[in-house]
Protein backbone atom coordinates (compact mmCIF):
# COMPACT_ATOMS: atom_id res chain seq x y z
CA UNK A 1 0.00 0.00 0.00
CA UNK A 2 1.17 3.02 -1.15
CA UNK A 3 3.54 5.00 1.64
CA UNK A 4 1.80 8.55 1.27
CA UNK A 5 -1.77 7.04 1.58
CA UNK A 6 -0.70 5.24 4.85
CA UNK A 7 0.56 8.21 5.90
CA UNK A 8 -2.94 10.00 4.63
CA UNK A 9 -5.19 8.22 6.66
CA UNK A 10 -3.60 8.32 9.96
CA UNK A 11 -3.45 11.83 9.96
CA UNK A 12 -6.96 11.96 9.13
CA UNK A 13 -7.65 9.49 12.02
CA UNK A 14 -5.55 11.29 14.59
CA UNK A 15 -7.60 14.89 12.92
CA UNK A 16 -10.96 13.10 13.95
CA UNK A 17 -9.81 11.81 17.13
CA UNK A 18 -8.75 15.37 18.15
CA UNK A 19 -11.99 16.72 17.14
CA UNK A 20 -13.39 13.54 18.85
CA UNK A 21 -11.60 14.96 22.21
CA UNK A 22 -12.32 18.74 21.87
CA UNK A 23 -16.24 17.80 21.60
CA UNK A 24 -15.78 15.78 24.95
CA UNK A 25 -13.94 18.36 26.91
CA UNK A 26 -17.38 20.68 25.69
CA UNK A 27 -19.23 18.19 27.94
CA UNK A 28 -17.45 18.21 31.05
CA UNK A 29 -19.27 21.20 32.87
CA UNK A 30 -22.35 19.45 31.80
CA UNK A 31 -21.83 16.32 34.12
CA UNK A 32 -22.09 14.10 31.90
CA UNK A 33 -20.31 12.57 29.13
CA UNK A 34 -22.04 9.64 26.55
CA UNK A 35 -24.67 9.72 28.88
CA UNK A 36 -22.92 8.78 32.01
CA UNK A 37 -22.41 10.92 35.12
CA UNK A 38 -18.80 12.52 35.46
CA UNK A 39 -17.61 14.11 38.74
CA UNK A 40 -20.53 15.68 40.53
CA UNK A 41 -23.90 14.43 39.45
CA UNK A 42 -24.88 17.99 40.15
CA UNK A 43 -25.83 19.90 36.88
CA UNK A 44 -24.81 22.90 36.94
CA UNK A 45 -26.83 25.58 35.46
CA UNK A 46 -26.08 27.51 32.34
CA UNK A 47 -26.53 31.38 31.87
CA UNK A 48 -29.74 31.97 30.30
CA UNK A 49 -30.94 28.49 31.36
CA UNK A 50 -33.70 27.91 33.62
CA UNK A 51 -33.06 25.04 36.28
CA UNK A 52 -36.40 24.35 38.31
CA UNK A 53 -36.29 22.90 41.36
CA UNK A 54 -36.91 19.26 42.42
CA UNK A 55 -39.67 17.80 44.33
CA UNK A 56 -38.55 18.72 48.29
CA UNK A 57 -39.36 15.47 50.47
CA UNK A 58 -42.84 15.88 51.28
CA UNK A 59 -43.60 15.95 47.85
CA UNK A 60 -41.48 13.08 46.93
CA UNK A 61 -43.06 11.20 49.87
CA UNK A 62 -46.39 11.73 47.54
CA UNK A 63 -44.77 10.35 44.68
CA UNK A 64 -44.02 7.29 46.49
CA UNK A 65 -40.22 8.10 47.19
CA UNK A 66 -38.09 8.43 50.21
CA UNK A 67 -35.33 11.08 50.03
CA UNK A 68 -33.24 8.98 52.29
CA UNK A 69 -33.80 5.97 49.71
CA UNK A 70 -33.35 7.39 46.44
CA UNK A 71 -31.05 9.43 44.50
CA UNK A 72 -32.48 11.97 41.87
CA UNK A 73 -30.18 12.88 39.56
CA UNK A 74 -30.57 15.90 37.03
CA UNK A 75 -30.67 14.60 33.70
CA UNK A 76 -32.49 18.10 32.39
CA UNK A 77 -33.52 21.91 34.09
CA UNK A 78 -36.31 19.95 34.92
CA UNK A 79 -36.02 15.94 34.57
CA UNK A 80 -34.60 13.96 37.36
CA UNK A 81 -33.01 9.99 36.70
CA UNK A 82 -34.56 8.10 39.91
CA UNK A 83 -32.05 5.53 41.01
CA UNK A 84 -31.86 3.23 44.37
CA UNK A 85 -29.23 3.10 47.14
CA UNK A 86 -27.28 0.38 44.57
CA UNK A 87 -27.59 3.00 41.53
CA UNK A 88 -30.21 1.12 39.94
CA UNK A 89 -32.42 3.24 37.92
CA UNK A 90 -35.85 3.17 39.28
CA UNK A 91 -37.21 5.91 36.54
CA UNK A 92 -37.25 9.70 35.98
CA UNK A 93 -39.16 12.15 37.94
CA UNK A 94 -40.78 15.33 35.95
CA UNK A 95 -41.78 19.07 36.50
CA UNK A 96 -44.51 20.37 34.66
CA UNK A 97 -43.38 23.50 34.95
CA UNK A 98 -41.56 23.93 31.25
CA UNK A 99 -44.04 21.85 29.60
CA UNK A 100 -46.95 23.63 30.65
CA UNK A 101 -46.45 27.09 31.72
CA UNK A 102 -49.18 28.67 30.80
CA UNK A 103 -51.64 26.29 31.66
CA UNK A 104 -53.64 28.04 35.45
CA UNK A 105 -56.14 26.99 37.47
CA UNK A 106 -58.55 29.39 39.55
CA UNK A 107 -56.29 31.27 41.28
CA UNK A 108 -53.03 30.38 38.38
CA UNK A 109 -50.50 27.97 37.51
CA UNK A 110 -50.83 24.66 38.85
CA UNK A 111 -47.16 22.70 38.38
CA UNK A 112 -46.89 19.25 39.27
CA UNK A 113 -44.52 16.27 39.32
CA UNK A 114 -44.96 13.07 37.47
CA UNK A 115 -42.72 9.85 38.48
CA UNK A 116 -42.26 7.13 35.49
CA UNK A 117 -41.20 4.02 36.07
CA UNK A 118 -38.31 2.64 34.34
CA UNK A 119 -41.45 1.12 31.63
CA UNK A 120 -42.02 4.55 31.50
CA UNK A 121 -45.69 4.09 33.37
CA UNK A 122 -47.19 6.75 35.45
CA UNK A 123 -46.21 5.31 39.08
CA UNK A 124 -47.73 8.81 40.90
CA UNK A 125 -48.04 12.60 40.71
CA UNK A 126 -47.73 14.86 43.21
CA UNK A 127 -49.13 18.82 43.41
CA UNK A 128 -46.23 21.52 43.24
CA UNK A 129 -46.57 24.98 45.43
CA UNK A 130 -50.22 26.81 43.86
CA UNK A 131 -52.45 29.54 45.38
CA UNK A 132 -55.63 27.47 44.68
CA UNK A 133 -58.30 26.51 47.48
CA UNK A 134 -56.79 23.46 49.13
CA UNK A 135 -60.16 21.97 49.44
CA UNK A 136 -60.78 22.22 46.07
CA UNK A 137 -57.89 21.42 44.61
CA UNK A 138 -57.59 18.13 47.08
CA UNK A 139 -61.26 17.36 45.59
CA UNK A 140 -59.78 17.66 41.98
CA UNK A 141 -56.99 16.08 42.73
CA UNK A 142 -58.16 12.96 44.45
CA UNK A 143 -60.35 12.65 41.42
CA UNK A 144 -58.04 13.52 38.32
CA UNK A 145 -54.71 12.17 39.19
CA UNK A 146 -55.67 8.14 39.39
CA UNK A 147 -57.40 7.72 35.69
CA UNK A 148 -53.47 8.76 34.46
CA UNK A 149 -51.59 5.90 36.89
CA UNK A 150 -50.16 2.73 35.14
CA UNK A 151 -50.58 4.48 31.93
CA UNK A 152 -47.68 5.39 29.31
CA UNK A 153 -46.78 9.03 28.29
CA UNK A 154 -48.36 8.33 25.05
CA UNK A 155 -51.51 6.99 26.12
CA UNK A 156 -51.45 9.82 28.99
CA UNK A 157 -51.04 12.29 26.56
CA UNK A 158 -54.48 10.89 24.91
CA UNK A 159 -56.34 10.42 27.90
CA UNK A 160 -59.10 12.46 28.63
CA UNK A 161 -61.10 12.72 31.86
CA UNK A 162 -64.39 14.60 32.74
CA UNK A 163 -64.15 17.81 35.85
CA UNK A 164 -65.25 18.29 38.99
CA UNK A 165 -68.10 19.41 39.56
CA UNK A 166 -66.99 22.73 42.14
CA UNK A 167 -63.52 22.52 41.68
CA UNK A 168 -63.90 23.00 37.55
CA UNK A 169 -61.10 24.87 37.38
CA UNK A 170 -58.63 23.31 39.62
CA UNK A 171 -59.90 20.00 37.72
CA UNK A 172 -59.36 21.05 34.59
CA UNK A 173 -55.97 22.96 34.98
CA UNK A 174 -54.41 19.25 36.74
CA UNK A 175 -55.64 17.58 33.55
CA UNK A 176 -54.08 19.62 31.40
CA UNK A 177 -51.03 19.56 33.11
CA UNK A 178 -50.75 15.85 32.78
CA UNK A 179 -51.68 15.45 29.38
CA UNK A 180 -49.93 18.36 28.13
CA UNK A 181 -46.44 16.93 29.83
CA UNK A 182 -46.60 13.76 28.93
CA UNK A 183 -47.26 14.72 25.47
CA UNK A 184 -44.03 16.75 25.40
CA UNK A 185 -42.57 14.19 27.06
CA UNK A 186 -43.01 11.36 24.86
CA UNK A 187 -42.44 13.63 22.08
CA UNK A 188 -38.62 14.14 23.41
CA UNK A 189 -37.86 10.91 25.18
CA UNK A 190 -36.29 8.22 23.38
CA UNK A 191 -34.98 6.12 25.87
CA UNK A 192 -37.62 3.63 24.77
CA UNK A 193 -38.09 4.21 20.95
CA UNK A 194 -38.51 1.37 18.67
CA UNK A 195 -37.87 3.08 15.61
CA UNK A 196 -36.19 6.29 13.90
CA UNK A 197 -37.47 9.67 15.31
CA UNK A 198 -38.73 10.66 11.93
CA UNK A 199 -39.86 7.27 10.63
CA UNK A 200 -38.79 4.87 8.72
CA UNK A 201 -40.46 6.19 5.22
CA UNK A 202 -38.82 9.30 5.96
CA UNK A 203 -35.64 7.47 7.11
CA UNK A 204 -35.29 5.66 3.69
CA UNK A 205 -35.69 9.14 2.15
CA UNK A 206 -32.84 10.28 3.72
CA UNK A 207 -30.74 7.39 2.92
CA UNK A 208 -31.58 7.80 -0.97
CA UNK A 209 -31.01 11.45 -1.02
CA UNK A 210 -27.26 10.97 0.40
CA UNK A 211 -26.30 8.16 -2.26
CA UNK A 212 -27.87 10.22 -4.73
CA UNK A 213 -25.55 13.04 -3.69
CA UNK A 214 -22.79 10.29 -3.24
CA UNK A 215 -23.21 9.25 -7.18
CA UNK A 216 -23.74 12.90 -8.20
CA UNK A 217 -20.50 13.34 -6.45
CA UNK A 218 -18.32 10.80 -8.60
CA UNK A 219 -20.31 10.33 -11.85
CA UNK A 220 -22.09 13.67 -12.34
CA UNK A 221 -19.86 15.99 -11.07
CA UNK A 222 -20.37 19.29 -13.92
CA UNK A 223 -23.44 18.62 -14.90
CA UNK A 224 -25.68 21.49 -14.26
CA UNK A 225 -29.36 19.63 -13.91
CA UNK A 226 -28.18 16.88 -11.83
CA UNK A 227 -26.46 19.17 -9.30
CA UNK A 228 -29.42 21.59 -9.57
CA UNK A 229 -31.70 18.44 -8.35
CA UNK A 230 -29.86 17.18 -5.62
CA UNK A 231 -29.81 20.78 -4.21
CA UNK A 232 -33.51 20.92 -4.30
CA UNK A 233 -33.77 17.65 -2.51
CA UNK A 234 -31.42 18.35 0.09
CA UNK A 235 -33.27 21.28 0.90
CA UNK A 236 -36.89 19.97 0.38
CA UNK A 237 -36.23 16.65 2.13
CA UNK A 238 -33.65 16.69 4.16
CA UNK A 239 -34.53 20.24 5.60
CA UNK A 240 -37.77 20.96 5.72
CA UNK A 241 -39.56 17.20 5.42
CA UNK A 242 -37.13 15.49 7.26
CA UNK A 243 -35.62 18.12 9.51
CA UNK A 244 -32.28 16.46 9.59
CA UNK A 245 -29.23 18.41 9.71
CA UNK A 246 -25.89 18.35 11.28
CA UNK A 247 -25.50 21.16 13.98
CA UNK A 248 -22.82 22.21 16.90
CA UNK A 249 -25.30 21.51 19.24
CA UNK A 250 -26.58 18.36 18.19
CA UNK A 251 -22.96 17.21 18.20
CA UNK A 252 -22.54 18.54 21.59
CA UNK A 253 -25.68 17.24 23.03
CA UNK A 254 -24.55 13.96 21.68
CA UNK A 255 -21.17 13.89 23.66
CA UNK A 256 -22.65 14.61 26.68
CA UNK A 257 -26.00 12.72 26.88
CA UNK A 258 -25.27 9.61 24.31
CA UNK A 259 -27.69 9.08 21.71
CA UNK A 260 -29.54 5.94 20.52
CA UNK A 261 -28.58 4.98 17.08
CA UNK A 262 -31.98 3.18 15.60
CA UNK A 263 -33.59 6.94 17.00
CA UNK A 264 -31.46 8.85 15.04
CA UNK A 265 -30.05 6.65 12.45
CA UNK A 266 -31.19 9.35 9.43
CA UNK A 267 -28.76 11.78 11.37
CA UNK A 268 -26.01 8.99 12.29
CA UNK A 269 -26.48 8.21 8.19
CA UNK A 270 -25.37 11.71 7.38
CA UNK A 271 -22.51 11.91 10.06
CA UNK A 272 -21.06 9.03 8.06
CA UNK A 273 -21.14 10.42 4.89
CA UNK A 274 -20.04 13.42 6.38
CA UNK A 275 -16.77 11.54 8.13
CA UNK A 276 -16.49 8.27 5.94
CA UNK A 277 -16.05 10.22 2.35
CA UNK A 278 -12.78 12.43 2.76
CA UNK A 279 -11.16 9.00 3.28
CA UNK A 280 -11.99 8.49 -0.60
CA UNK A 281 -10.76 11.46 -1.91
CA UNK A 282 -14.13 13.64 -1.31
CA UNK A 283 -13.39 16.59 1.29
CA UNK A 284 -16.00 18.71 2.32
CA UNK A 285 -19.06 16.27 0.71
CA UNK A 286 -21.22 17.14 3.12
CA UNK A 287 -21.05 20.76 3.20
CA UNK A 288 -20.79 20.83 -0.83
CA UNK A 289 -23.27 17.67 -1.81
CA UNK A 290 -25.71 17.25 1.40
CA UNK A 291 -26.03 19.98 3.97
CA UNK A 292 -29.42 21.35 3.51
CA UNK A 293 -28.93 25.02 4.47
CA UNK A 294 -25.93 25.38 2.74
CA UNK A 295 -28.09 23.87 -0.47
CA UNK A 296 -30.13 26.61 -0.03
CA UNK A 297 -27.72 29.44 0.21
CA UNK A 298 -26.52 28.48 -3.28
CA UNK A 299 -29.86 28.14 -4.56
CA UNK A 300 -29.79 31.78 -3.57
CA UNK A 301 -27.14 32.40 -4.65
CA UNK A 302 -28.09 31.49 -8.50
CA UNK A 303 -31.09 34.22 -8.21
CA UNK A 304 -30.28 37.04 -11.11
CA UNK A 305 -29.01 39.20 -8.78
CA UNK A 306 -25.90 41.67 -9.03
CA UNK A 307 -23.11 39.36 -6.77
CA UNK A 308 -20.67 41.34 -4.45
CA UNK A 309 -17.23 39.81 -6.07
CA UNK A 310 -15.03 38.31 -3.08
CA UNK A 311 -11.15 37.82 -4.43
CA UNK A 312 -9.27 34.61 -2.92
CA UNK A 313 -7.62 36.72 -0.19
CA UNK A 314 -11.41 37.70 1.33
CA UNK A 315 -12.26 34.06 1.42
CA UNK A 316 -8.67 33.66 3.38
CA UNK A 317 -10.14 36.35 5.79
CA UNK A 318 -13.87 34.45 6.34
CA UNK A 319 -12.03 31.27 7.23
CA UNK A 320 -10.43 33.01 9.83
CA UNK A 321 -13.32 34.39 10.92
CA UNK A 322 -14.99 31.06 11.06
CA UNK A 323 -11.98 29.32 12.62
CA UNK A 324 -12.40 31.92 15.20
CA UNK A 325 -16.49 31.89 15.64
CA UNK A 326 -16.00 27.77 16.33
CA UNK A 327 -12.46 28.84 18.71
CA UNK A 328 -14.88 30.93 21.27
CA UNK A 329 -17.71 28.86 20.87
CA UNK A 330 -15.55 25.91 22.41
CA UNK A 331 -13.44 28.15 24.98
CA UNK A 332 -16.98 28.98 25.79
CA UNK A 333 -18.29 25.57 26.51
CA UNK A 334 -15.15 24.70 27.66
CA UNK A 335 -15.67 26.82 30.75
CA UNK A 336 -18.76 25.97 31.03
CA UNK A 337 -20.46 29.46 29.78
CA UNK A 338 -22.44 30.24 26.17
CA UNK A 339 -23.79 26.87 25.61
CA UNK A 340 -27.90 28.79 24.76
CA UNK A 341 -25.54 30.16 22.04
CA UNK A 342 -26.10 27.20 20.04
CA UNK A 343 -29.65 27.03 20.45
CA UNK A 344 -28.98 30.21 17.91
CA UNK A 345 -27.66 28.22 15.04
CA UNK A 346 -30.11 28.51 11.84
CA UNK A 347 -30.55 25.12 11.00
CA UNK A 348 -33.17 24.75 12.99
CA UNK A 349 -34.51 26.88 10.81
CA UNK A 350 -35.92 24.01 8.59
CA UNK A 351 -38.38 22.91 11.63
CA UNK A 352 -40.34 25.99 10.90
CA UNK A 353 -43.01 25.02 13.65
CA UNK A 354 -41.11 24.74 16.58
CA UNK A 355 -38.16 27.45 15.55
CA UNK A 356 -37.77 30.36 17.37
CA UNK A 357 -38.68 33.97 15.06
CA UNK A 358 -34.81 34.73 16.43
CA UNK A 359 -33.43 32.01 14.39
CA UNK A 360 -36.00 31.80 11.30
CA UNK A 361 -34.57 35.55 10.92
CA UNK A 362 -31.12 34.87 11.52
CA UNK A 363 -31.76 31.62 8.83
CA UNK A 364 -33.66 34.34 6.48
CA UNK A 365 -30.71 37.18 6.89
CA UNK A 366 -28.28 34.76 5.70
CA UNK A 367 -30.00 33.11 2.88
CA UNK A 368 -30.62 36.70 1.64
CA UNK A 369 -26.88 37.44 1.71
CA UNK A 370 -26.49 34.66 -0.04
CA UNK A 371 -27.99 36.37 -2.80
CA UNK A 372 -25.48 38.86 -3.59
CA UNK A 373 -22.03 37.01 -1.12
CA UNK A 374 -22.56 33.26 -2.21
CA UNK A 375 -22.25 30.91 0.96
CA UNK A 376 -21.76 33.60 3.98
CA UNK A 377 -23.33 31.62 6.45
CA UNK A 378 -20.61 28.55 5.37
CA UNK A 379 -17.66 30.52 4.57
CA UNK A 380 -17.77 33.18 7.67
CA UNK A 381 -19.75 31.21 10.75
CA UNK A 382 -20.24 27.86 10.29
CA UNK A 383 -19.00 25.81 13.19
CA UNK A 384 -19.29 22.72 11.65
CA UNK A 385 -18.41 23.53 8.72
CA UNK A 386 -14.91 24.30 10.18
CA UNK A 387 -15.06 21.15 12.50
CA UNK A 388 -15.63 19.13 9.14
CA UNK A 389 -12.34 20.77 7.60
CA UNK A 390 -10.40 20.19 10.78
CA UNK A 391 -11.37 16.56 10.73
CA UNK A 392 -10.39 16.36 7.43
CA UNK A 393 -6.88 17.79 8.31
CA UNK A 394 -7.69 20.28 5.82
CA UNK A 395 -5.06 23.14 5.34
Amino acid sequence: MNRSFIQSLLEHLLSLLVIFLLLCATAVWSGRLLGHDIGTADLQPQPGQTVYAAPDEAELAQLGLTAKQVKLTPRDSALWQVSDAEGEALGVVLSSAPYAPDIEGFAGPTPLYMYLDVEGKVVAAAAADNAETPDFFARAWQRIVPAWKGKTAEEGAKLQVDGVSGATYSSQAIARNLQTTLAEYAATESRFASAPVIGWGRTAAVALVLLLGVWAAWQARGKRWVRLGVLLLNVGVLGFWCGQFLSLSLLHGWIANGTDPLVYLPTLLMLGVAVVLPFFGRKRHYCTWVCPYGSLQELAGRLPLPKIPCSPKVYRVMRRIRLAVLGLLLLLLWCGLGSFLLDYEPFTAFLVQSASPVVLALAGCFVVASCFVPHLWCHCFCPVGELLDLSENDK
